[in-house]
């Protein structure tokens, strides 16, 4: 009998053991990066889940779940709290004025982060198009690292030089004529509002950035000679006071001029004039004897 419930402890300790202690087993797959692994199989130049985004919210749509968001579970369905909800969106885009010699046209988005949490490793999506879109129209993707709660950041995006000439129009080339940003366009991230991720514009509406211009210099004193005679040109009202007497020093020790005052420079006016009138008056000689 004793050895009958032996036996039995024995099993069922063996039973327990195999159950509960987990065989250490070599691991037959490994967790790799779906998005990497996505852009090595199908190409690095393609927007095909850009084009399945499209497909399933459509584009620039509007659509607010925070209220009643729930998730299909087999259990029952989960609720998540409205706090704990957040939405990334296309805050604005800017075009820069000429594209960099070899390169697409550019690009600022800003994205903004609207929850209560930090966002790392999102992916933006540009896209050129020119008609309907097809996998390989010309696109960048850029990933953020981080985004903190609240805030936004500014990314700078260039398309690929292909953009300028998506086709042919009286023998000339032409280029891509709408923009589509789309937001998170891997779909990483659960959003209160998934439909307002997908914008698409006419390059005509997308503002372009203004160049800041150099500052003139202000212009310096202009002094006109003529013999005996110094004739100095105010600069404009707008500049300094103080800096006049420095810009007309060194152009009056050019000139080397000794006179200053009206009464010094009287004599020197009546000396040219008599030495004119005299030289005139022997070229008047001169012809009457050639005569």
């Amino acid at each position: 009998m004793n050895r009958k419930l032996l036996k039995r402890s024995v099993a069922l300790m063996m039973l327990l053991s195999a159950t509960v202690v987990p065989q250490v087993v070599a691991p037959n797959q490994a967790d790799a990066d779906e998005i990497d692994l996505h852009r090595l199989l199908v190409g690095p130049q393609r927007c095909d889940h850009v084009i399945s985004l499209l497909m399933r919210y459509g584009v620039n749509n509007d659509h607010d779940q925070s209220v009643g968001f729930n998730i299909p579970h087999p259990l029952g369905p989960i609720q998540v709290p409205v706090s704990e909800l957040g939405d990334l969106e296309m805050y604005s885009i800017v075009q820069h004025a000429a594209p960099q010699p070899g390169c697409g046209p550019a690009f600022d988005v800003v994205i903004k982060n609207c929850s209560t949490r930090d966002v790392q490793g999102m992916r933006v999506t540009l896209v050129g198009l020119l008609g309907r879109i097809h996998p390989t129209c010309p696109n960048v993707t850029e990933t953020i690292d981080c985004i903190a709660a609240g805030e936004a950041i500014q990314l700078t995006m260039t398309l690929p030089v292909e953009a300028l000439a998506m086709g042919q129009f009286n023998g000339g080339s032409v280029g891509c004529s709408r923009i589509l940003v789309a937001v998170d366009s891997y779909d990483q991230f659960m959003e209160s509002n998934e439909a307002n991720n997908l914008r698409v514009m006419a390059m005509k509406a997308i503002p372009v950035a203004e160049l800041a211009s150099p500052p003139v210099p202000a212009d310096p004193l202009q002094v006109e000679v003529t013999p005996g005679v110094a004739n100095v040109t105010q600069p404009d009202s707008s500049q300094p006071v103080g800096a006049a007497p420095n810009a007309a020093s060194p152009t009056t020790d050019a000139v080397n001029l000794t006179s200053t005052s009206p009464a010094e420079a009287a004599p020197l006016q009546q000396s040219d004039l008599r030495s004119a009138i005299e030289q005139f008056g022997q070229q008047s000689d001169v012809a009457d004897e050639v005569r």
